[in-house]
């Protein structure tokens, strides 16, 4: 029971109602709570919500340009509460990086990242930290990505989060980004913290996740049939849910393992792609497009089938800059394998050239080094001597194995030179 006073010091402003109390006294008058609180209408409340579920739906869809429309038309909306306003502007920030403007999605992700570090609470923290870090893999800056997820990774662990799923996929981008960059050590490491605790929790998404990433370290370490295993698993799992893009993305990656190795088996990666075409453009960001593009270019070349070759690794390079991004590095690599296999050797050093500098400005030093080492070989079997030193040069310093300058071993001089020298 309320006294007339204490009511009255609320309805004057002079006095902020405990829970209970605005429960009781909406209960009173027989109106919403959260009218009372902040003046919002509950069927106002209602149409923002019913909104918000729409675009995120969207969102998973694939439909990125349409998720992107309602997501800013929700910026603002009184009817969302604080959190679902947050879901709102990293919903806007998410389908950016879909339709490929990732210099876009990072402003806005930045801004969340802001303000969730302002507060005690990590969990916010960890999915803007999740798309931050896989953005700034898009964009070349591995570095960050990797400073970025590790961040948000610490903050975790000393709230004791280290078994959720925000973690554990978090952990898997930031793999990717040590993978991408050449850190083999911390790789592995990583990988198997991941897989032990996607096991514990259980959770088949999660295990599947942490699989998959497993299998790029593996295929990395040259265990192909490990790696070729890890993906069989993470399918498995995988196809336990309804997560249409992730799953259509994973058919890709076991098709990329199929061209690795010795015998590649092309005919059968070509099969799958084919298989996973509709999905991918229906449900894939920009960036999944590409990678498919480029994977299947890969495959026709293997093929020998070197007019499609072309191309499909020309598609992957639609619309793209000469900006360091790791699928424009990738799908120029390919090209230039295909203009050598179709005797162009001149433009095929360029596009190596192009995506090897691309790589090294990434950070990308062992996948940097690899493209060098290519090129110097093509410059080697055409007799180019000096170009052929140049790259095989670069590659070196792509590992950061530099020129030593004084640091040879000193011999003693013969006795007579010892003598002029004292005398």
């Amino acid at each position: 029971m309320l006294s007339p006073s204490y009511v009255s010091l609320v309805e004057s402003g002079r006095r902020q109602p405990a829970a209970a109390a605005l429960a009781h006294i909406a209960e009173r008058l027989r109106i919403d709570v959260e009218y009372l609180r902040d003046g919002v209408d509950a069927s106002v409340r209602t149409r923002a919500r019913l909104a918000l579920g729409r675009a995120e739906k969207a969102l998973y869809d694939g439909q990125a340009d349409g998720a992107y429309d309602e997501f800013t038309t929700l910026i603002g909306d009184p009817g969302l509460n604080d959190e679902q306003s947050r879901r709102a502007r990293l919903g806007q920030a998410q389908a950016l990086e879909r339709k490929g403007d990732i210099e876009g999605a990072i402003d806005l992700l930045g801004q969340l990242a802001d303000e969730a570090r302002q507060t005690p609470e990590v969990q916010p923290w960890l999915d803007v930290a999740l798309v931050m870090s896989r953005c700034y893999q898009s964009a070349g800056d591995l570095d960050m990505a990797i400073q970025i997820g590790e961040e948000a990774m610490r903050s975790a662990g000393e709230m004791g989060l280290e078994h959720t799923d925000e973690y554990v996929r978090l952990g898997c981008t930031v793999l990717s980004a040590y993978h991408g960059r050449g850190d083999i050590v911390r790789s592995r490491t990583l990988a198997a913290e991941l897989v032990r605790a996607a096991d514990e929790m259980g959770a088949p998404h999660t295990r599947g996740a942490a699989y998959w990433n497993a299998s790029v370290i593996a295929e990395a370490r040259g265990d192909l049939a490990q790696a070729l295993s890890l993906v069989d698993r993470a399918l498995a799992l995988f196809g336990e849910g309804d997560d249409r893009r992730n799953l259509a993305r994973l058919r890709m990656a076991y098709a990329w393992l199929l061209l690795q190795g010795d015998e590649p088996r092309a005919t059968e990666a070509l099969d799958l792609l084919e298989s996973v075409r509709g999905e991918i453009s229906a449900h894939g960001g920009t960036d999944d497009v590409r990678h498919f593009d480029s994977t299947r270019a890969d495959a026709l070349l293997t093929l020998g089938r070197l007019n499609e070759a072309h191309e499909a690794a020309q598609a992957a390079l639609r619309d793209m800059d000469d900006q360091p991004r790791m699928e424009a590095a990738r799908a120029r690599l390919v090209l230039a394998r295909v203009l050598r296999a179709e005797g162009d050797v001149d433009q095929s050093a360029r596009e190596g050239s192009l995506a090897a500098s691309m790589l090294e400005a990434m950070g990308a030093s062992r996948r940097a080094a690899a493209a060098w080492r290519e090129l110097g070989d093509l410059y080697r079997d055409l007799g180019r001597t000096d170009e052929a030193l140049e790259a095989f040069d670069r590659a070196l310093q792509s590992m950061r194995i530099m020129h030593s300058v004084g640091a040879g071993v000193v011999l003693d001089a013969p006795a007579d030179d010892r003598e002029l020298a004292l005398s």
